[in-house]
This record gives C-alpha cells, sequence and structure tokens, in this order.
C-alpha cells in the first residue's frame, strides 16, 4: 500500500466540542475518546497521515448567528484535544495558500485543515490537497455526525473517494438526523465499521 492509499481523517475534535464545559459541548463526545485514542495511536505507528480538520472561527463569523461563539482562533477551546494531537502537524489556514510540494508535506504525520463554516470544503485549498495526496480510502470519524462529519463525507464521496465510517468513533447531537445520514451514507457507497475492525484491518 502506498503512503496514502489509505488516510485517517479526523472532523473537528477540539475542546470546545469534545470536554464538559467547553464553549459548544457535546454531550457524551468524551466517550469516544479512548477509541480516538486508538485510532490515533494506530496512525502514528503505521504511519497513516492523518487530516484533522479544526474549527478556526474569527469573533464575528456569520456561524455565531446559529451556534454560540466557539473555537475562536488562538483560544484553549480551539485546539485540538491532546488525544489526537500529533506534534508534526501542517496547517492548512482558510484562505488561498500555495501548498507545498508533496516530498515537503510527506514529512508531516498530520495536516490541519481549518474552517469557518461546517464544511470542510468551503476551506479554498482542500481539493488542492486531496488531489495531490491521490487518496483511494478514508476512514472518517469525529464530531458531530449530522453536521461536520457529514459534510466531510459527502464532499469526500462526491469526488469518488471510498470511505468508511467509525461508528464508535463519532459523536451525534441529534440521533434521529445521525440515523437519517448514516442510511444516506450507505445507500451512496460508504461503509460502517469499528475502531476494532479498522485496527484489525491495519494489523
Amino acid at each position: 500500500m502506498s503512503l496514502y492509499d489509505l488516510i485517517f481523517w479526523d472532523v473537528d475534535t477540539q475542546e470546545d466540542f469534545m470536554l464538559p464545559g467547553g464553549k459548544l459541548y457535546v454531550p457524551r463526545a468524551e466517550q469516544i475518546i479512548s477509541n480516538l485514542v486508538r485510532l490515533t495511536e494506530h496512525a502514528r505507528e503505521r504511519q497513516i497521515l492523518i487530516v484533522a480538520s479544526t474549527d478556526a472561527h474569527q469573533p464575528d463569523d456569520p456561524e455565531f448567528a446559529a451556534y454560540p461563539p466557539h473555537c475562536v482562533a488562538g483560544t484553549p477551546g480551539q485546539q485540538k484535544i491532546r488525544e489526537t494531537k500529533l506534534g508534526d502537524a501542517y496547517v492548512v489556514p482558510n484562505r488561498p495558500m500555495e501548498l507545498p510540494p508533496l516530498s515537503a508535506l510527506s514529512g508531516y504525520r498530520q495536516v490541519i485543515v481549518e474552517k469557518q463554516k461546517l464544511d470542510v470544503f468551503t476551506n479554498p485549498n482542500i481539493d488542492a490537497l486531496v488531489r495531490m495526496l491521490g487518496l483511494k480510502e478514508i476512514v472518517l470519524y469525529g464530531v458531530v455526525t449530522e453536521l461536520c462529519v457529514e459534510c466531510a463525507a459527502r464532499g469526500l464521496l462526491e469526488r469518488g473517494y471510498r470511505v468508511r465510517l467509525v461508528t464508535d468513533a463519532a459523536c451525534a447531537l441529534d440521533e434521529a438526523k445521525a440515523r437519517e445520514f448514516v442510511r444516506e451514507f450507505e445507500q451512496r457507497g460508504g461503509k460502517l465499521c469499528t475502531t476494532e475492525q479498522v485496527v484489525g484491518d491495519i494489523r
């Protein structure tokens, strides 16, 4: 398997979402942290790249008309939780930029893609990034299942990638909407799996 035949895609595992007391805490999100640890550690051990989306809001972002202020750039709550944070991360900001060559990017174990909306594909660099990586299969997990995870899944499926959703490493706010998304996800060719199945496949 070449370097980017398989990557892990970590959606918004940030302190404001994942931890009680966070600005936009997702109830029960801390219950998936043990599985996030397993996925992150196996990616590290097996040298699997992790693409991680993160909210990086400005104080006046339009999204705050619908949601309380959260993940404001530079605040503690905007940081990834330590369990999903790798030291050697390359950050892709939410503004047009020239990406480094693949040879330079391959020196990083984590690429953090910043966004100011629910959909990571609103970052103007994301399409160039996924094309450059030459992805084939994505293992997807994080929060929130029926919001940002759904947006990432839709974007990846629309671009023709194989996507596996790790059901026990994702967390929803609205379980009914999450189930509706999962049904559509499977109908469009997405696959469901567990953390144990992912770890077993990698082994």
